[in-house]
């Protein structure tokens, strides 16, 4: 891996080097540029209706890393006929983080994420003493028509 970072490193400083010089020469400050008029926010209108899928190539890695798994039971089972589904997340991923990440990922409008934090326990193995680690459940709803296919339902 050292080999690698060493190789992404040295393009890099270019890039960053033929912006600043860019922005110099056109006599913007980094402040200026990074304003943007409230004029050009004024006629845009959120569309609900359809969320577009990110393809997984343009998508950033941290939306990988936040959802860890789909959390499958009995009872999430039952509770994705009410489009609920559960996931386990990262202990620092927030609900914001994590409905961003799932209408990515996955395509859907989510309604409303709750977080539930599952502490971990000490269990008995074999006649010593365990620790069962602790995760971070995320229960996200989606609003009425969309789904999630984590299972193909057998027939």
């Amino acid at each position: 891996m050292g080999i690698l970072n060493k190789i992404k490193k040295k393009g890099e400083p270019k890039k960053i080097a033929d912006k600043q010089v860019s922005r110099s020469s056109k006599n913007i400050s980094a402040k200026d540029s990074s304003r943007k008029s409230p004029k050009s926010e004024k006629g845009i209108k959120k569309s609900t209706a359809k969320v577009k899928r990110v393809p997984i190539e343009k998508m950033p890695d941290k939306y990988f890393d936040m959802i860890v798994k789909p959390h499958i039971s009995e009872k999430t089972f039952n509770l994705s006929q009410i489009d609920q589904y559960v996931f386990i997340v990262s202990a620092r991923s927030n609900k914001s983080e994590i409905k961003k990440a799932i209408k990515n990922i996955y395509g859907v409008s989510v309604v409303s994420v709750n977080i539930i934090n599952v502490p971990s326990r000490t269990k008995r193995f074999r006649g010593r003493m365990g620790v069962k680690s602790g995760y971070r459940k995320a229960m996200v709803k989606l609003a009425k028509g969309h789904k999630i296919e984590l299972m193909k339902e057998s027939k």
